[in-house]
Order: C-alpha cells, then structure tokens, then sequence
C-alpha cells in the first residue's frame, strides 16, 4: 500500500468516526467526538511532518513543536474510559454485568476511540522520533528511542495537566506564562507515578506494536 493512500485510509477512518460521534452519541458522551477530535491532531500533524525533511528549514521545527503540543491529546483519550462508570454498568453489589445494548455500544465506540488515537498516535510517534533522528543524528540511529521515551515522558505529564487541572494544549500557545505558572505547582511524587505509569504503558503498546510488524515480517 502506499503511504499516501494509507495517509487518506486514517484521514477517512478518523474523520467518519468523529461524524458519528457527534450526530449519534449524546450527553454525557457527547464529549467523545470532541476529544477523539484532538487525538486526531498530532496524527494528522505528523503526516505533514513528512513533508519537511530538511533540519534547516524553520517549518520543520515549528511543526515539531506544534505536534508535541498535541501529541498529549492521543494517549490522553485512554483515560476517557474511567466515564464508562457513569453506565452503574452491575446490576446489584454481586459485580453482574448489565445486557443493556446501549451501555455496551458506548463501552465498544469508546474503547475503539481510545485503542484508535493511542495506538495510531503511538506510530505517528515513532515515525517523527526516527525523522527527527534521521535529520539530526543520521549515524545514530539508536537515538530515535531516547525521542521516543523523551516524547512519552513530556506526554504523560500533558495527560496530567489534562485530566487533573483541566487545561487543554491551546492554552499553552495562548497564555504560555499563565499555563506555566499552573505547571510549576504540580510537581510531588503522586504526579511522578502518574507520569511513569502512563509512559509505561505507552511503551508497552509501543513494544507490542514493534513486536506485531516483526512477526508480520515471518509470515
């Protein structure tokens, strides 16, 4: 397949979801078209990345900048899953699961959501580290994980800022001072588990991606 088809492949899935969810999925769900929106984002970002492989040109860095502002926001719908809750998915204190179908078409097109921006923004990931290493480190190729897991890192801590002070990355472009002020107050070790948790689990993900397309590699 070709990239450029498999480029517009992503754009269409994402894009038909998004529509979906925001004709057919109402309050209190309704913020999932909203946000599975800007999980989309780095995705999209980081096919115009590509486009620039010259380290010296201005767009390249600016672009990289931009899509690590909103890099975040892919992981970050994995933990829209906790709002499965709202469901009171038992029947009684046994722990029986309910049968009701719309309970679990929300559970199902909110673990799509989740699984789509995290494991495609993983990839998006992937591929920016090794153009950034390819563009600044050509000799080093190794080094595409040190981005990696500098990436996962600087996402994890935009997954806290996110879900627990309720700021969104447009804040930072806008009110840079004020974003950091709120930033510089957050740091105790409960914040520092959060953080390694949620690059654990990016880097698991990560792995078993890797680990999928080698054994793809042996059929």
């Amino acid at each position: 397949m070709k990239q450029s088809t498999f480029c517009w492949l992503i754009r269409l899935y994402f894009w038909s979801l998004i529509i979906l969810l925001a004709v057919f999925v109402k309050p209190p769900y309704d913020f999932m078209a909203f946000n599975t929106f800007l999980g989309y984002l780095p995705i999209e970002l980081g096919i115009f990345l590509r486009h620039f492989n010259d380290r010296r040109a201005l767009a390249f860095w600016v672009l990289l900048v931009v899509w690590l502002l909103f890099y975040p926001n892919a992981p970050y719908v994995s933990t829209d899953l906790f709002h499965l809750s709202w469901l009171h998915p038992h029947t009684n204190v046994t722990g029986i699961l309910k049968t009701d179908p719309v309970m679990w078409l929300i559970f199902a097109m909110m673990l799509v959501c989740a699984l789509s921006c995290l494991i495609l923004g993983i990839i998006s990931l992937d591929h920016t580290a090794r153009q950034l290493t390819q563009l600044t480190s050509p000799h080093h190729p190794r080094l595409k994980y040190c981005w990696v897991i500098l990436f996962m890192l600087t996402a994890s801590t935009g997954i806290y800022i996110g879900r627990f002070l309720r700021l969104h990355s447009i804040y930072l472009l806008f009110t840079p001072s004020w974003f950091f002020k709120q930033l510089w107050g957050i740091w105790s070790w409960p914040t520092t588990e959060f953080i390694l948790i949620m690059t654990g689990m990016q880097l698991i993900v990560y792995w078993l991606l890797k680990l999928t397309q080698q054994a793809t590699k042996m059929i």
